[in-house]
């Protein structure tokens, strides 16, 4: 399926292109008569074919809005872009090559300015070698992002490492925490039995030595109640 309308003209430049033929084909017929068939047999079938869901591309390239991008995610070579490589093949020192095709643009644009004003017509061949020096450079500093993932994904393991060991770590300082006052609260409820106990004795205490003294009085009184009984028989005998 391509970017284009009916008449094959390609949509890519239009702000809002206009959506391909195909869309039609999305009727509740075709849709019914896909549920029906074997996917072998849509992929034949003229109109059902828009239907069907492809199979996943695995090897090769394919067009999205107008760039080519391959099946197998690699870097292209400059060679494959058309592109003139301005430093040498085999081991180099990237930073080197980065830093002279740095140099290299500064050039460049002074040439271009000094084409625009002896020669304006000439100042596409000047625009073309600074797009050829930015693609260089561009090229080098991608070739770092199998590195750049390698190391980031490093990074991103051991900010886990340290966080996973960070929590541990206050987790078992609060379980720590936690048993001290867990012993704290043990002795203090010992404390606490001991001051209770006491306090229980030294209640049944005094309330034996009540019950004792209240027994005794309770005996006096009824001693003198006896004697005066006595007294008062003996007053009554006499009269």
């Amino acid at each position: 399926m391509d970017d284009t309308q009916g008449s094959g003209r390609p949509q890519l430049d239009a702000s809002y292109p206009a959506p391909p033929d195909y869309y039609k084909l999305f009727t509740d017929t075709n849709i019914q008569r896909l549920a029906d068939m074997d996917h072998n047999e849509a992929m034949e079938d003229p109109e059902l074919k828009f239907l069907a869901v492809p199979p996943p591309p695995k090897t090769g390239s394919y067009t999205v809005f107008g760039r080519m991008w391959q099946v197998c995610d690699q870097l292209p070579t400059l060679a494959e872009q058309n592109i003139t490589q301005l430093y040498p093949d085999g081991p180099i020192d990237r930073v080197a090559e980065l830093k002279r095709l740095n140099h290299s643009v500064l050039f460049e644009f002074l040439e271009l300015v000094d084409v625009l004003v002896k020669d304006p017509s000439q100042f596409s061949t000047c625009t073309e070698r600074i797009r050829d020096v930015f693609v260089n450079i561009h090229h080098l500093i991608n070739e770092y992002r199998e590195h750049q993932a390698k190391e980031t994904l490093k990074l991103m393991i051991q900010q886990q490492i340290d966080s996973k060991r960070q929590a541990t770590e206050r987790t078992l300082a609060k379980c720590k925490e936690l048993e001290q006052t867990i012993e704290q609260l043990k002795r203090e409820a010992a404390d606490t039995k001991d001051e209770i106990s006491t306090a229980v004795a030294s209640e049944e205490n005094q309330t034996d030595s009540t019950v004792q003294g209240n027994a005794e009085q309770h005996t006096q009184t009824q001693i003198t109640q006896d004697g005066l009984a006595k007294i008062l028989e003996a007053v009554q005998g006499l009269t």
